[in-house]
């Protein structure tokens, strides 16, 4: 008798169900158990390894081992392909927020008369200030685009976030920024596409 994987090849249409079925549960679980803190991530993790297992299931040979052992290797291997990248992310993110706040508070005096002396310490604390207040991501797009001189594109990769969404954070970071340099409290009017 085929095997899942075996049937998947064949091109029988209910095998992919009972893929799932039999073999849901153990991919959950090794999901959740690297990727524990970001739940949408399990999800995403949990449909590539179904995917690569739909597209792959003719690579299986049941002469080198079960085919839960298959499953559970390709599974193994992608989710933790997935946590490098997500750690990667995080640790770049962190990065680039920690380099932006120290570089925040090295800003030079706004003019070199007396007034604007002055003026600079109070300046770079407000700018500080907003800095901080902004969203993590919104920081860090801001930090990506204006400290380290990247493009829309360089930050989407980096992030892995598409270049619509880095555009729209960088452009509602400088309106927040902005607003908290002039003192500006009235509601934020730069909603044009979500994040």
């Amino acid at each position: 008798m085929p095997t899942i994987l075996q049937r998947i090849t064949a091109g029988d249409q209910t095998a992919a169900e009972d893929c799932v079925a039999e073999y849901g549960g153990l991919i959950w679980r090794l999901a959740r158990r690297y990727l524990d803190r970001a739940e949408s991530e399990v999800e995403d993790a949990v449909q590539d390894v179904f995917l690569e297992l739909w597209i792959h299931a003719d690579r299986f040979d049941p002469s080198k081992g079960s085919e839960a052992a298959f499953v559970a290797t390709l599974a193994h291997r992608r989710i933790i392909d997935r946590q490098r990248k997500i750690s990667t992310q995080r640790r770049n993110e962190h990065r680039a927020v920690a380099e932006l706040k120290a570089t925040v508070l090295k800003i030079p005096n706004i003019s070199g008369d007396e007034a604007g002396i002055q003026q600079a310490p109070l300046y770079r604390k407000e700018l500080a200030r907003g800095f901080h207040e902004l969203p993590k991501d919104e920081q860090t797009a801001l930090w990506m685009s204006v400290y380290r001189g990247l493009s829309h594109r360089d930050i989407s990769e980096i992030t892995d976030t598409p270049v619509g969404t880095v555009k729209s954070r960088i452009r509602r970071a400088m309106i927040r920024m902005t607003k908290t340099l002039l003192g500006d409290s009235t509601e934020l009017q730069c909603e044009r596409s979500p994040s």
